[in-house]
Formats: C-alpha cells, structure tokens, sequence
C-alpha cells in the first residue's frame, strides 16, 4: 500500500475540489465522506495512464503552506494500493 496526499478545498456551492501534488491533477467530491473514494479513483485513473504523482513513501513532502488554495483548505492522505503490488500478491 502507497499513501498520496491531495489538498481539498470546499468549494463555494459545496463539495469538494482535490488537487494532486505537481499539477497532476484534480478531481470533485461532493461531500466530505467521498474525498478518499473520488481521490482513489483518480489515481487508479493515473495510474492505468502511467502519471501516478509521488507516493509519500518515495518522497512526496506534505505542504506546510496551504494559502495559495481557497480556504478551508486540507491536506488529505490517501492510501492506494497499486495494481503492480496486487498482481504480484
């Protein structure tokens, strides 16, 4: 199992926007309780594209300044198995 981060930010008529670190991408969730199922999601999406960002475990630092993002802004761990580490099981 890898964990990533993504930032979420609650948007204005609610939900959720997540950025991915690096510009890699973004993805919606529509309540708080869907951040890490709409975040697995799209890096199951990065994944099969081959432009997963950094895992934490291989050095992706969490943000410790999050006022380029609209607040309240979060910093979310979520964790992803990858498909490489269940073929292999």
């Amino acid at each position: 199992m890898q964990h990533y981060y993504a930032i979420a930010e609650r948007c204005p008529g609610g939900g959720w926007f997540l950025t991915f670190p690096g510009g890699a991408g973004d993805s919606y969730a529509e309540n708080a309780e869907q951040i890490v199922a709409q975040a697995q999601g799209w890096l199951a999406t990065a994944e099969d594209a081959g432009e997963l960002p950094p895992a934490i475990e291989e050095g992706a630092a969490l943000p410790t300044d999050l006022s380029g993002f609209d607040q309240p802004a979060i910093v979310v761990v979520i964790p992803f198995d990858l498909a490489v580490s269940k073929a292999a099981a």
